[in-house]
């Protein structure tokens, strides 16, 4: 790594009660912020990291081979939730939901999932091909969503239960 890269790069702000950010960059050479920092109303409830390694396994007439072929893209999925949607006047609503500050930020994060960092013009046509970056827990991650799913649980209704798979391609930790 050369020499003062890590301070051009867009790195999670220090705050002594952190939570998950997510923005979207230009690319990871000379990083060009597309989108600010968009914070979750709620941290999540767990977030799980995975590192794999690629192997191959097959038998042959005396014995098992096993073939190493290096690491697979290291993945965190996290299960979270939004916040209560809550209007000032009326107090929990499940109709008026899309006027509620939780229901925004959920949405921009559905965003950043369907776009998966890119920038469209008016045609459909990507104009940029962003990274996006999660910030959470003295670490940086740069990759894409794998998945992302939401629902409205009955139990615990007035807010989204929602869960994703992120898969990093480059990562600095205890910055």
């Amino acid at each position: 790594m050369a020499k003062g890269y890590s301070a051009i790069i867009p790195v999670a702000p220090k705050f002594e009660a952190r939570r998950m950010t997510f923005n979207v960059i230009d690319n990871l050479v000379n990083p060009v912020v597309i989108l600010p920092p968009l914070y979750m109303h709620i941290n999540p409830q767990n977030m799980d990291q995975t590192f794999k390694k690629k192997t191959h396994r097959y038998q042959t007439f005396s014995a098992y081979v096993e073939e190493f072929w290096g690491e697979e893209l290291d993945t965190i999925s996290c299960n979270a939730s939004t916040g209560g949607f809550i209007l000032k006047d009326m107090g929990l609503t499940a109709l008026y939901r899309v006027q509620t500050q939780p229901y925004f930020k959920f949405q921009d994060i559905l965003d950043i999932y369907r776009n998966n960092g890119n920038t469209y013009d008016n045609f459909g046509r990507i104009t940029k091909k962003g990274t996006i970056v999660l910030s959470y827990d003295e670490g940086t991650y740069y990759g894409y969503f794998e998945n992302f799913n939401y629902t409205e649980d009955g139990d615990k209704p007035f807010k989204f239960i929602f869960d994703f798979t992120f898969k990093i391609s480059n990562s600095i930790l205890g910055i």
